[in-house]
């Protein structure tokens, strides 16, 4: 047993938010003939999906009037270029400053702003906004310490708490409304026709994109219990099954295409996450964890199964095509902030065959 590190970075946030709000009423005042507003939201994959809806909503509420910046996590640039009126992209490490963040371009430049929102914020992030120039700055403070509150008293008494989409709505002072994929992003059929022609798509087999991995070891489900889950799905079907993930997924993968009879394919490290998001538009069902590409499948609308660790789970965008394995009753205090191995894990409860029923279920449904 270990203590949870990375998770609790997330505890910085207010720390820099304070310090940034001291800073800040210290400048001298300024005037700008700029329009624009730059966001910040140097966030993980998953609050960017849950967050997608609301930008949109900010965005469309301006359109024609300001222009609009993102300030994002280095992963996140891809997808977000492609975000409806959003005229710049800049990028900035998250909090978690995970390895596959790589270091920011050093020689982003960056106008004046009539105003900034900061929605997330992380070190790297804080230092940025130091030498940015603005007429008026609003933090998210007050609603990340209302929802941590929030988050900790749901997670004692094992309730569902209120999503990051409906707090991101609230942080941009937008009413929750459910968006099409298609309202949200502005991709050119070229890009889409780009991943079509990828050799693990090649084909007219329903296509079933698996995630197995995690940034969280309490989502990880053991690697023979998705091998038994493959070959049960095989025989129900004719199915392509293409594993999705980071590096450090290719070990399992490497485990669970070794103990198959039957081709897989795997996408793990080859794509950036723009293409993710098309792989998962051009697909037929997502199995996975809870986690980035998961959100994403929910964001694209795709049929999902969804194998769930410890509670609180509040990073999910709306999905009316995914079944949810959920064995925590919405706790895990202790696993979201120790590391365990494999003994009385929440995720271990679910069997291949609980989620071998749910996706025929899923499949009846379609």
């Amino acid at each position: 047993m270990r203590i949870n590190f990375d998770y609790l970075n997330i505890f910085k946030e207010p720390v820099l938010f304070g310090a940034l709000m001291v800073r800040r009423a210290l400048r001298r005042k300024m005037t700008t003939t700029s329009d624009a507003i730059l966001i910040v939201n140097t966030c993980l994959i998953g609050e960017f999906a849950a967050s997608a809806q609301a930008l949109h909503e900010f965005i469309r509420a301006h359109e024609g009037a300001t222009s609009i910046d993102l300030l994002v996590s280095p992963p996140l640039k891809s997808l977000a270029q492609h975000v409806q009126g959003v005229r710049t992209v800049y990028i900035a490490k998250s909090v978690f400053a995970r390895t596959a963040e790589h270091s920011h371009d050093t020689k982003q430049q960056f106008g004046s702003y009539k105003k900034i929102i900061v929605m997330r914020i992380s070190p790297d992030a804080y230092r940025m906004l130091g030498a940015i120039e603005t007429v008026e700055m609003r933090t998210s403070l007050p609603h990340l310490v209302t929802y941590g509150i929030h988050l900790a008293w749901n997670l004692l008494l094992g309730e569902t708490p209120r999503s990051w989409r409906e707090v991101s709505f609230d942080m941009l002072n937008k009413a929750p409304r459910n968006i099409p994929f298609d309202e949200l992003f502005s991709i050119p059929s070229t890009e889409y026709a780009r991943i079509r022609a990828l050799p693990a798509l090649q084909t007219v087999q329903k296509k079933v994109i698996v995630h197995t991995g995690s940034s969280w070891s309490m989502n990880h489900w053991d690697a023979d219990n998705w091998v038994e889950l493959i070959k049960k799905l095989h025989a129900l079907g004719d199915f392509r099954f293409i594993f999705v993930g980071a590096q450090k997924d290719k070990a399992d993968y490497r485990y669970i295409s070794s103990r198959l009879s039957l081709q897989t394919y795997s996408l793990i490290g080859q794509i950036d996450l723009l293409d993710l998001t098309l792989v998962l538009r051009t697909s037929d069902y997502f199995i996975g964890v809870d986690s980035g590409p998961r959100n994403l499948a929910h964001l694209v609308g795709l049929p999902s199964i969804t194998l769930l660790g410890p509670g609180p789970h509040m990073f999910t965008p709306h999905n009316p095509h995914d079944i949810v394995l959920d064995r925590s009753e919405g706790r895990g205090l202790y696993q979201r902030f120790f590391y365990q191995r494999e003994q009385n894990r929440f995720i271990e409860r679910i069997t291949p065959q609980n989620v071998y029923g749910a996706f025929k279920d899923r499949l009846y449904r379609a």
